[in-house]
């Protein structure tokens, strides 16, 4: 339940970026810039929330914590990468960030659960 209320509440922004100027016409670079500050969005928040999570937590569990985050950023990196070379199209500018995004979303999630 948590998950899918800070989906609504993530989506809002991102929703209006497509809904205006360029984006709403379906310009690819404009709606990439949307994907990306959405992104961005949720990486200001997983750093946000990351802190909070550590600050809680004994020494012992916050070394196991930040061993897990580094790991999870290559595991976040290895299930998004960023198609390159011939016939990769221009949505790959908006499906990377999003992939990147929807990726921090959940780690966020896990990271409010994490004793």
């Amino acid at each position: 339940m948590l998950a899918f209320a800070l989906a609504l509440a993530i989506s809002g922004p991102l929703d209006r970026c497509l809904d205006t100027g360029e984006a709403a016409r379906g310009v690819t670079s404009a709606m990439s810039a949307c994907f990306v500050a959405d992104y961005r969005r949720a990486d200001d928040r997983l750093n946000a929330t990351y802190r909070t999570t550590m600050n809680r937590l004994p020494a012992p569990r916050r070394a196991a914590l930040r061993q897990s985050q580094r790991a999870w950023i290559g595991t976040r990196d290895a299930a998004c990468p960023l198609q390159q070379g011939d016939g990769v199209g221009t949505i790959e500018m908006s499906n990377h960030p999003a992939c990147l995004a929807k990726r921090t979303r959940q780690r966020i999630v896990w990271l409010t659960h994490f004793r």
